[in-house]
């Protein structure tokens, strides 16, 4: 697949740089000298780079491509306003036969170019015998945005979202410069920023090892320009979810900014016959149509509060995937459910039922997926045995909310099922803390 496409097109960067003060003042003459002092900088820069580097380009890359709004290709509903940002920015480019090919791959080498030129990186001239992509590759090393390791060596395969994700997240976040992070944080980082988003319907399909197109590139690069001209991002909330479980097994930050919980799976040591370890905890809110696992919410009306029915948007439901692992063989059944519980200072808490569909009384306690509940108890047949359940707590929104105002953050209070509590039956799943037992 060749360069030639991504060929950037001077005049149209050079003009577009060099005019979009013009369109914004109505915010200022001060904020306009000051885009227009920016916007200047970044068009000289983008121009240098590509005119040291234009002798790369085979002669082919020297036809004129069509402009963004003639391409004879269809360009997705969803992209259109994209594709023209990016073109007329003279950072993609269609093809010389008036195409843009948005449902093709981006290769990795081509990836590093577009990147380059969305965080106006100088580009030196290439070196003779050089890969044409090489002078990319080093400017965005320089910048500590690109690191060796990143990527599979091979950079004239396609570009998947996870490694997309690493060049977003450091090239837009100064902190994450020169930062090794899983790429399930990177992936996480990217969506909670609104750079990326769901690839498909539900909230769960984030896709990470997915090939990205041209069309989803050119999406990203026009929010990267967008938190460069001081933008806020909208947040697929269901998808940072996802993107979140996926790299620690929680959404607390998501949810309530909050990252001061215990590393997950938690294990909780209940006797000498068995322990429970939290797996994960998801904090959901039943009111979001769109949210993470909402099939899983829509099919039922069993929400309650206070011992009473109440509507799904009244309050967030925490869902515990529980899992009991068995440290003896015996004949034994133990309910994982019975062993703790979150406390909850209020009377506006309840519980879950999950549809009939979700509710299995097979004689199994695997882990299903999704949310769900056995209805069997779990036996301790061997040393190593295993048993899931989820355990389901609905707290009302505004209680939520008055204790993280009143605390700073939200307290996971945990208690051990005991005739009394005291300091030996609490235990936080977070930092923050609400009352302590002194005996």
């Amino acid at each position: 697949m060749s360069e030639a496409r991504l060929k950037p097109n001077r005049f149209f960067a050079c003009f577009f740089y060099m005019v979009q003060p013009i369109r914004n003042q109505n915010r200022g003459e001060m904020m306009m000298k000051m885009k227009k002092k920016m916007y200047t900088k970044a068009a000289l820069v983008i121009v240098t780079g590509m005119l040291a580097a234009s002798n790369i380009w085979p002669s082919a890359a020297h036809v004129k491509a069509a402009p963004s709004a003639a391409f004879k290709d269809t360009i997705p509903a969803w992209a259109e306003d994209s594709v023209k940002t990016v073109v007329d920015a003279g950072i993609m480019n269609g093809y010389p036969d008036g195409t843009f090919k948005p449902n093709d791959p981006i290769t990795r080498a081509e990836l590093l170019k577009v990147m380059a030129l969305t965080f106006y990186l100088t580009v030196a001239p290439p070196s003779a015998g050089q890969l044409w992509y090489k002078p990319y590759e080093a400017a965005l090393t320089n910048a500590k945005i690109y690191m060796s390791g990143d990527w599979p060596t091979d950079l004239t395969k396609p570009a998947t979202r996870n490694e997309m994700a690493i060049t977003a997240v450091r090239g837009s976040q100064a902190a994450y410069r020169g930062q090794r992070l899983t790429a399930a944080e990177f992936m996480f980082r990217a969506v909670n920023a609104g750079l990326l988003s769901r690839n498909g319907t539900s909230a769960e399909a984030i896709d990470t090892a997915g090939t990205t197109t041209r069309a989803q590139v050119a999406v990203l690069v026009t929010r990267l320009l967008k938190l460069q001209d001081g933008e806020t991002l909208p947040v697929d909330q269901g998808a940072s979810t996802a993107a979140e479980v996926a790299w620690h097994h929680h959404n607390m930050i998501t949810m309530f900014g909050q990252d001061d919980l215990v590393s997950l799976p938690y294990k909780v040591n209940v006797n000498s016959k068995f322990d429970v370890s939290i797996e994960q905890m998801l904090v959901l809110d039943p009111g979001d149509s769109q949210g993470y696992y909402s099939q899983y919410l829509k099919d039922t009306e069993d929400f309650f509060l206070g011992g009473q029915y109440a509507q799904p948007n009244a309050g967030y439901l925490f869902a515990f995937k529980l899992k009991g692992i068995s440290k003896v063989a015996s004949n034994e059944y133990v309910d994982v459910l019975g062993v703790f519980y979150m406390f909850v200072e209020s009377l506006q808490q309840g519980t879950f039922y999950p549809s009939d569909k979700y509710m299995f009384n097979d004689g199994k306690v695997i882990d299903r997926g999704g949310l769900y509940r056995n209805s069997t108890n779990f036996k301790l047949s061997k040393v190593g045995a295993e048993g899931y359940d989820y355990y389901y707590v609905f707290v009302d929104k505004n209680f939520i909310q008055s204790q993280i105002k009143k605390y700073g953050a939200l307290p996971i209070h945990m208690e051990r099922f005991a005739k009394q509590m005291d300091k030996n039956t609490q235990f936080y799943l977070t930092g923050v803390k609400d009352r302590e037992w002194q005996q």
